[in-house]
């Protein structure tokens, strides 16, 4: 059996862009690797939208979604109250969704450095970005014993390891550890995809039996969700 999921991220929205997903859902579930929005109300008006043509929307916010914040911890629960509000969206923060056999384990993953607007918040964001490796790395044990999960998909926001920027990386992240140390515990090998946001090329590769794959908006016309199939 094969589930399906629609893959977004980057949308990078402001208050004055329209954006419409009419005819162009191509699953019942929807997976949006951060980057909405640094507008709280065009995060919750898009998140909304999007509510309507999908079964499920699993969310994981950006960097992007904390720039206009005086404090990471707070704005984190600004978006979980906006996100409990919404019909059919899960936010994957400390949260772990399973869908037919499919545990869906996200968090953001801070991998990015900030913009001047933000700059305030570095510490906030390195304490964060630890607390989500530990997180991944908690939870990926618990769901080998876990006897309803057959396979795990992944979403960050942030690249999960240095390889996917085919030697393009940036240097910010030369001594961040990969976010995919947290495969080493994955030992019943359940983890089969990793989707991710936050680099503007493209990526749709395996390595080492897991599909790596992004789709950024990046203001590309026409934008179209990636289809990401999970065979159980």
């Amino acid at each position: 059996m094969k589930i399906g999921f629609d893959l977004i991220s980057d949308l990078c929205l402001s208050p004055e862009e329209n954006f419409n997903w009419e005819n162009k859902s191509t699953s019942l579930m929807c997976i949006i690797a951060g980057n909405i929005s640094n507008d709280m109300r065009t995060v919750k008006q898009t998140l909304g939208h999007l509510s309507r043509f999908y079964q499920g929307i699993f969310y994981t916010p950006g960097f992007l979604e904390y720039e206009n914040c005086a404090n990471v911890d707070h704005r984190t629960e600004e978006l979980l109250e906006l996100c409990s509000g919404l019909p059919n969206v899960a936010l994957l923060f400390q949260h772990v969704v399973i869908v037919d056999g499919i545990a869906i384990l996200g968090c953001n993953g801070w991998s990015l450095p900030f913009t001047d607007k933000i700059d305030n918040l570095e510490d906030d964001k390195e304490t964060a970005r630890y607390e989500d490796v530990v997180y991944l790395k908690r939870s990926m044990d618990k769901l080998q014993k876990h006897l309803d999960v057959k396979k795990i998909v992944m979403v960050t926001h942030a690249v999960p390891n240095k390889q996917l920027y085919f030697g393009e990386q940036p240097k910010f992240i030369e001594d961040q550890i990969n976010l995919d140390y947290c495969l080493d515990f994955d030992s019943e090998k359940k983890v089969c995809t990793w989707a991710f946001g936050s680099y503007e090329k493209i990526v749709d590769t395996t390595l080492h039996d897991i599909n790596y794959v992004n789709n950024p908006y990046n203001k590309s016309q026409p934008y179209w969700a990636k289809r990401v199939n999970v065979e159980i």
